[in-house]
């Protein structure tokens, strides 16, 4: 009785330990690029989502996003992309760039109880720039700036 006991918590132990391993290999693969987004003031590290699973995943899920840090979406052709809130748990300020990595679309503070709700900006983009709520207004960025980004 005991010995089986020892042996279902060790196989338990085995499918954790392995169940977290293949999370944070996936992990490691879907978000394995950064760039960077040079302010006035600040660096904001971009966490560069470039894959369709990687677009879809986006920050679903995800606790919170660090102060100094954004997620950024790279598409391969420029169309008008649709953001959505799905398992959202903070709310976010989203930008659409156009090949230039200028702002033509913006949707600030986005709540996560819009879900199902689809953000579609009025032009076609090639980057969508998803970060904090507030981070337009802090940053002074509205349609028109050009961002400067650094994919590395």
């Amino acid at each position: 009785m005991i010995q089986t006991r020892i042996l279902i918590f060790a196989l338990a132990g085995a499918v954790l330990i392995g169940g977290i391993s293949l999370f944070s290999n996936l992990n490691k693969n879907i978000y394995d690029q950064t760039a960077s987004l040079s302010l006035p003031d600040k660096q904001i590290t971009l966490i560069v989502v470039n894959n369709s699973e990687s677009r879809v995943r986006g920050l679903s899920g995800a606790e919170s996003l660090a102060e100094d840090s954004a997620m950024l979406f790279v598409f391969d052709e420029a169309d008008r992309y649709g953001i959505w809130m799905k398992d959202m748990k903070f709310p976010l300020d989203i930008f659409w760039l156009d090949e230039n990595k200028k702002i033509v679309y913006e949707e600030e503070n986005v709540s996560p109880q819009s879900y199902p709700k689809v953000f579609t900006p009025t032009e076609k983009s090639l980057y969508v720039l998803e970060a904090n709520a507030g981070f337009a207004e802090k940053n002074n960025l509205k349609v028109g700036k050009v961002l400067n980004l650094t994919l590395k």
